[in-house]
């Protein structure tokens, strides 16, 4: 997806005094406190952590219009007492932001999450692949608490999501930048016949019945439809894609009411009206070359956040599965639903795991950073570390296993949980399905475990399964400290990218 450039801050300020004013209809903001003004908590202004001498605290302000751009917040720094030392408008918080906690003597974290585009208010485009995002800051406060500072040390950045480093010897030279080019206009690249254009109005609606562009590439052309005939001088007509191939003609599915429509080298744009005060705003690309399937994400060599969704990519052996298959990972505290305080850092815990399916069987291959591994040795396994698996297949039920470090780097895989329907079991039993090894390495250890696909489909919905991932940390003294990982959704496409029909089966029922 992508979105309109925003505001300017000029902008983004007379937006602030609007909401402030009450002016548009929209939802009163509050009066912005004084140095010394006692702050009280509700809604809108939360104290968010203390520590030392001061606290620290978040006002939100809504603007009357839609979007993210109409979301702001301040950050003020008070006494105990809740009196306002200083006000920072220009701080760290934002609508993504998770979590602000005091890590040290005036040293303040600002953990920001998106999620998954399906869940909750996260609205995006499909692009096959988990779109979440994680990124922490350090700031110090200064001693008088008037002055923040961002500690760019403080925060050391996973060599995964660093930019390639390019030696000035064998960086190549700038190529000369070519000459602008006039965007290219839809138009009728093909003649539309009486017979398909009667097949197109047909499956979009009455409305639609003014051809826009029409184009062909191997045997399947790209039929765009208006309900606006003169696109110059209106602009609020609809839009309605249509694939034909040879006597077939079907409505191409979109995830926005289209309402524009451009052309790039490669790609259809659609865009929707979904904007700040209702400007354009998102946008779905459609490949011009390979109309007839979803324009996905490469998986090869990607690294991401969460695993929803996850494409199951498939080869003849694991190493060449591997090389396809997205790397997911988990490393800082809005990646812990349990035992957050117990976690220093991403030394202390962090994992990154993959699937991927050769054959009748899956793979999960998962490499854990952990400062002390603790083997299985008696009892349950839960407080030696371990990884948790939990299976979900629809109406077929749900199950969790524990995937234990057993001795002579054996995997020992138990069934721990079984549901179906109402009726919850907790077990602690071999899944004898699942083998599997393990090896310490440095900073850690690995995990390769196989399991039959028919444990993980579920015969009622055999292209999505969900998958949550999970890794345990026991301490040395053998307990249970802390559970990190990532609850994830797999699709078992017949082909990567998968065709638009396919998505569409498999998308149709999800929550």
């Amino acid at each position: 997806m992508r979105s309109s450039p925003g505001p300017s801050p000029v902008a983004l300020r007379a937006l602030a005094v609007v909401s402030v004013l009450g002016l548009g209809g929209g939802p009163q903001a509050l009066a912005q406190p004084a140095e010394g003004e006692k702050l009280v908590e509700h809604d809108d202004s939360r104290r968010l952590d203390c520590q030392g001498a001061f606290c620290i605290w978040r006002q939100s302000i809504y603007s009357p219009c839609s979007g993210e751009y109409c979301y702001f917040n301040t950050l003020y720094v008070t006494d105990r007492e809740g009196h306002v030392v200083s006000e920072h408008e220009r701080s760290p918080l934002g609508p993504y932001t998770h979590e602000v906690r005091f890590i040290g003597p005036r040293r303040i974290e600002f953990l920001d999450y998106k999620g998954p585009f399906r869940s909750g208010r996260e609205m995006g485009i499909d692009i096959g692949v988990d779109q979440s995002w994680v990124n922490r800051q350090v700031w110090k406060l200064s001693s008088d608490g008037k002055t923040l500072t961002q500690d760019l040390k403080a925060v050391r950045v996973p060599e995964w999501k660093r930019p390639p480093k390019v030696s000035k010897v064998s960086k190549p030279p700038r190529p000369s930048r070519p000459p602008p080019t006039e965007p290219e206009k839809p138009s009728l690249k093909v003649p539309v016949t009486e017979a398909v254009l009667a097949k197109a109005i047909a499956a979009c609606g009455s409305e639609f019945i003014f051809p826009r562009h029409h184009e062909c590439h191997r045997g399947t052309c790209m039929l765009v439809l208006d309900s606006v005939e003169d696109r110059e001088n209106s602009h609020r007509g609809n839009l309605c894609p249509v694939l034909v191939k040879g006597s077939q003609v079907r409505k191409l599915p979109l995830a926005l009411e289209a309402v524009e429509f451009n052309l790039t080298p490669t790609t259809y744009v659609f865009t929707t009206w979904d904007g700040p005060y209702g400007s354009l705003g998102s946008s779905q690309d459609i490949s011009r070359t390979h109309p007839d399937v979803m324009l996905f994400s490469g998986t090869q060599g990607l690294h991401v956040e969460g695993g929803e969704p996850y494409p199951v990519r498939e080869a003849k052996s694991v190493e060449a599965a591997r090389a396809l298959a997205p790397i997911v990972h988990a490393y800082t505290r809005a990646h812990i639903p349990w035992g957050r305080d117990a976690w220093r850092d991403e030394s202390d815990l962090a994992l990154a795991w993959q699937v991927m399916r050769v054959g009748e069987n899956l793979h999960l291959h998962a490499e854990v950073d952990d400062d002390t591994v603790v083997p299985f040795a008696t009892g349950t396994g839960v407080h030696s570390d371990h990884l948790e698996l939990t299976v979900s297949r629809g109406t077929s039920g749900n199950f969790k296993l524990g995937v234990l470090l057993a001795p002579e780097g054996q995997l020992q895989v138990r069934l721990w949980q079984k549901e179906e329907g109402d009726k919850k079991q907790y077990l602690d039993e071999p899944f004898v399905a699942a083998r599997g090894t393990w090896r310490q390495r440095e900073h850690g250890y690995e995990v390769d475990l196989a399991l039959p696909v028919f444990a993980i489909q579920g015969p009622s919905s055999p292209l999505v399964s969900g998958l949550s991932v999970f890794v345990s940390d026991a301490d040395a003294a053998g307990k249970q400290e802390t559970l990190m990982g990532h609850v994830g959704r797999l699709f078992f496409w017949s082909e990567y990218p998968p065709s638009h029909e396919e998505y569409e089966r498999a998308t149709s029922s999800l929550d």
